[in-house]
C-alpha cells in the first residue's frame, strides 16, 4: 500500500508502476457523466424491453492507490435492467457479443458464471479508456429474486484537479 497516513498519497512514479498507466486529470463530475453516458449505450445496446435502475455513477477510492480518498479515484457504476422478460436475456447477450466490439469493447470473458445457476456473463475492456466491465444475466436467482441483468461499469483511475476535495464529490 502507497498509503501510510491521512493525506499522504504516492509519488506519480509509484502510481504509475502500480496501474501500468498515468492517470489523466479529470475533474469528478465529468469521469462521473461519461460513465454513465457508457451506461445508457449499453442500455441500447442490450436492445431488448426493460428498465435500467436509476443508481448514478459515483467516485470512490482508487484501490490500493489513495485508500484516503484525497487525489485520485475512479468511478463505479452498479446498476441492474429489471423488468425485463428473461426469455429475453439470450437476445441481449448475443446483441452485446456483436455490439460491444463495434462500440471499442474487447470482450474478455463469454461464458457462465462461477456459480450453481451457471448463468451467462460477459467481462469486457475499453481499447481506449480503460474502462471495464462485468455484465450477468441473472435468469435463475434464489428465493423469490425476479431474474435482471447486472451491469458493473468501473473506469480507470483518475487524478482529481488541485483543490478538490474528494470527500464531497
Amino acid at each position: 500500500m502507497f498509503n501510510t497516513g491521512r493525506g499522504r498519497v504516492a509519488k506519480p512514479s509509484k502510481v504509475r508502476r502500480r496501474l501500468g498507466y498515468t492517470p489523466e486529470v479529470r475533474a469528478v463530475r465529468q469521469a462521473e457523466d461519461e460513465v454513465n453516458r457508457m451506461s445508457s449505450r449499453l442500455v441500447d445496446a442490450m436492445g431488448i424491453p426493460g428498465t435500467p435502475s436509476h443508481i448514478p455513477a459515483a467516485a470512490v477510492p482508487c484501490s490500493g492507490i489513495d485508500p484516503d480518498f484525497t487525489t485520485y479515484y475512479r468511478v463505479d457504476h452498479p446498476w441492474a435492467l429489471w423488468e425485463a422478460d428473461a426469455d429475453g436475456f439470450d437476445t441481449a447477450m448475443d446483441n452485446l457479443r456483436t455490439r460491444l466490439p463495434e462500440m471499442g469493447w474487447r470482450i474478455t470473458k463469454d461464458g457462465p458464471m462461477n456459480s450453481r445457476a451457471r448463468n451467462p456473463e460477459i467481462t469486457a475492456v475499453h481499447t481506449t479508456s480503460r474502462h471495464h466491465m462485468v455484465i450477468e444475466a441473472l435468469k435463475t436467482r434464489s428465493g423469490n429474486l425476479k431474474p435482471q441483468i447486472d451491469v458493473t461499469l468501473v473506469s480507470p483511475c483518475y487524478r482529481a484537479p488541485e483543490g478538490t476535495d474528494l470527500s464531497r464529490a
